[in-house]
């Protein structure tokens, strides 16, 4: 075993170049990959974390039913909407949480129409959370005191041809299944540049929603907002534990096509991980094989010694 280490320690200075090739080489690999780990996590923070904050948070928490009927945004009151905000609260790691109500409607416009979700929020809360908000164009968002307004994307707007100060009519879904017409006062158009998205929701201000749409205090949704994207399975374990009569649910559950992308991104990434790797051990085992073809003789007497 000495003698091994004695050889291995000579033959590392006995060409001092190579020596320091081989370090240099196994040093960039390792930052290399550091540095593509780094760019992978956050890259996810951004995109994956846009994407959070503009369909309303990591985590949803929904009355029983919801679930099954997600795609038709039915309108299923949360019990003790209080109570379950303040247990959200509790737990590590949350940002922010809010009440929310969804539900599916029509607005039209001088013959335009369009089918779209209705989404109502609490500015005071979401407002400094919101992608919408940071990317308005036109107008201002949403304010607590707001009645009869809405907040549209630039895709909707064009589609309707319509801008910051026209009025439309929104049709929406109560309660009781029965549909409510209302004129509303556009007063903000955010553009994210990507219309097909821009073009299916309209905001409002939730205590606007409660009196529309037959939802006096009460909620549909409430929507949890984490530090970074990453807890989301471990708060959902927490909750479903404290809150056992509700259905608690990440965002990759409610929106499969971006957990679809995120799977195909890791796939990619992966694959570029190990190309690097590949890379970095090829270039280190070209320099131990040449050391090792130059060291073959005495590599034999060490051999013969031992027998």
């Amino acid at each position: 075993m000495i003698q091994s280490i004695t050889l291995a320690w000579r033959n590392m200075w006995r060409n001092w170049r190579r020596t320091v090739i081989a370090l240099v080489a196994i040093i960039l690999g390792v930052i290399l990959l550091l540095f593509f780990d780094g760019l992978i996590t956050g890259s996810d923070q951004a995109i994956f974390g846009n994407a959070v904050r503009f369909y309303g948070g990591n985590l949803q928490i929904h009355a029983p039913g919801f679930r099954v009927k997600a795609a038709h945004y039915p309108l299923l009151p949360l019990a003790n909407t209080d109570t379950v905000i303040q247990t959200v609260k509790a737990q590590p790691n949350v940002l922010a949480a809010s009440e929310r109500i969804n539900t599916a409607g029509i607005v039209s416009n001088h013959g335009n129409t369009l089918r779209v979700a209705i989404t109502a929020i609490n500015p005071a809360v979401e407002a400094p959370l919101s992608l919408q908000a940071e990317n308005i164009a036109q107008g201002r968002y949403l304010r607590p005191e707001d009645r009869d307004v809405i907040v549209i994307g630039k895709g909707m707007a064009d589609l309707l041809q319509v801008q910051v100060g026209d009025r439309v009519n929104l049709i929406g879904r109560r309660k009781n299944e029965s549909m409510r017409q209302h004129t509303m006062t556009i007063v903000g158009i955010y553009n994210l540049g990507m219309p097909e998205i821009e073009k299916g929701i309209v905001y409002m201000t939730f205590a606007d929603a409660q009196t529309l749409y037959n939802l006096r205090d009460q909620a549909t949704e409430a929507v949890i907002f984490l530090q970074k994207v990453g807890g989301e399975d471990r708060l959902m374990r927490a909750l479903q534990s404290d809150l056992p009569s509700y259905e608690v649910d990440i965002w990759q559950t409610l929106r499969p096509e971006i957990s679809q992308t995120m799977q195909t991104k890791l796939a990619v990434t992966t694959f570029f991980g190990v190309v690097i790797l590949l890379i970095a051990a090829i270039g280190i085992l070209n320099l131990m094989l040449m050391a090792s073809f130059e060291r073959t003789r005495e590599m034999r007497v060490v051999t013969l010694r031992r027998c």
